[in-house]
């Protein structure tokens, strides 16, 4: 749902002497107000997800203007795929918003031809935890900042496998140990039950997979596979085994899933983002059961594959009128201890040292932070920002994936329709 609609206006880009006095003046940190309270200034701020954060984000907003009687912030929010769809068509008027909520994997297609303001010396950056900045620039160029952050894990239900004997996963945990696990719980727990998902048809795990290798889903600049065809059919058969023999739940039950398996009561274990696990646990508590993280499985032990990713970021659009309000908005919603209490966890694990100080930790986010804690020796170089045609390959990936699972396709063949179809993506966003 769409939610504080406002009009938009098309605004011209920054240019010579003006924008220098803008940022100049963001830069400063002057603490007066950019207009006043009988005639403020308006800037615009969207995001994607729920209703719920929908209510805290404006809540921080309120509390903003409180603060800055002279800016006026229009919001507007909707959920990811509408989100995305909406800005996409609004690249090429340059018509964004002032602020706006930026996913990793879309940064590389907004971050280019002027359409997102760099921040150095714009925004506040000395507080970020490390390696979170990494993530953020392109070209060497800072063109967003973390709101949270996360890495993939094993997000598991402790208390099935505490009873069936099924050992808890640890670093070090192996493919072919996570596959044994899957084996035992399947049955252990009854039809319509499975000990975990399909992992082969998610382009992310298969990325952790080639990093663990040494090896990576792109090339350095973006532009191609940095994998061949063999090496992405071998992938599409890591849990073909499994899948024959129903330890994983069929396609044609998934795809009529509109909430994951774990909070459905339906799976035992899954891959996933860390920062999922605060969102399931009320609902997996609910149903009398136990999350807890572990590292993935890894081909090589000391390799996990695993770094620091921005579960999402902000921006500023490369055409407002308004940096420096623009920016307050931004510091105020990463730095600004009452205003990091009412966002929460909601996001993530905040960016920012004063974000891990101001927040409330309740029991699932403490176990996201012993958890990251737990394998932050094994975190490495983030890759580089994927390109701008990120989407629609994670999306084909997983589309050509289900012709294997419906045994349309074999591997091979898929992979080289993946091929072909990534090849095209990647060409038209050079």
């Amino acid at each position: 749902m769409i939610s504080h609609p406002y009009r938009l206006r098309r605004r011209s880009l920054l240019t010579g002497a003006s924008a220098a006095a803008v940022l100049a003046a963001a830069a400063c940190g002057d603490d007066g107000p950019a207009g006043t309270a009988d005639d403020p200034i308006e800037i615009s701020f969207e995001w994607w997800g729920d209703e719920s954060r929908a209510e805290i984000t404006q809540q921080a907003v309120d509390l903003f203007q409180q603060r800055n009687e002279g800016i006026k912030v229009q919001t507007n929010f909707a959920d990811f795929p509408t989100y995305w769809e909406g800005m996409t068509g609004r690249m090429a008027s340059r018509d964004l918003p002032d602020v706006f909520q930026m996913d990793y994997s879309r940064l590389r297609q907004f971050g280019s031809g002027g359409l997102l303001l760099p921040l150095e010396g714009v925004v506040k950056t000395d507080d970020f935890r490390e390696g979170f900045l990494d993530t953020a620039k392109l070209d060497g160029q800072l063109v967003a900042v973390p709101i949270a952050g996360n890495t993939l894990g094993l997000i598991y239900r402790a208390d099935w496998f505490e009873a069936h004997g099924v050992p808890a996963p640890a670093p070090g945990y192996s493919w072919d140990d996570y596959k044994s696990a899957i084996s035992t719980l399947t049955p252990a727990l009854g039809e319509g039950k499975w000990g975990g998902g399909d992992w082969a048809g998610q382009y992310h795990f298969m990325e952790l997979w080639l990093r663990q290798q040494g090896g990576s889903f792109y090339t350095e600049d973006g532009k191609a596979l940095a994998f061949d065809q063999a090496k992405l059919a071998e992938w599409w058969t890591t849990s073909a085994d499994l899948y024959t023999a129903g330890m994983v739940p069929p396609v044609e039950t998934t795809i009529e899933w509109v909430e994951g398996g774990l909070v459905q009561d339906l799976l035992a274990s899954e891959i996933g983002w860390d920062n999922f696990m605060p969102g399931y646990s009320p609902t997996v508590e609910a149903n009398g059961g136990t999350l807890a993280l572990a590292a993935p499985p890894s081909l090589d032990p000391a390799n996990l594959g695993l770094y620091l990713k921005p579960s999402m970021q902000l921006v500023i659009s490369g055409a407002t009128e308004q940096a420096e309000a623009a920016a307050k908005l931004v510091d105020f919603l990463l730095g600004d201890a009452e205003a990091i209490k009412i966002l929460g966890t909601n996001r993530g694990v905040p960016a920012t040292n004063t974000g891990l100080e101001n927040v409330e930790i309740d029991a699932p986010t403490q176990a996201v932070l012993d958890y990251e804690a737990s394998v932050s020796q094994y975190l490495t170089t983030p890759p580089p920002a994927p390109p701008a045609a990120t989407g629609a390959v994670e999306v084909k990936f997983g589309e050509i994936y289900q012709q294997v699972q419906y045994g349309e396709m074999t591997p091979a063949e898929a992979a080289e329709l993946f091929f072909t179809e990534a090849e095209t993506l990647l060409a038209a966003e050079q």
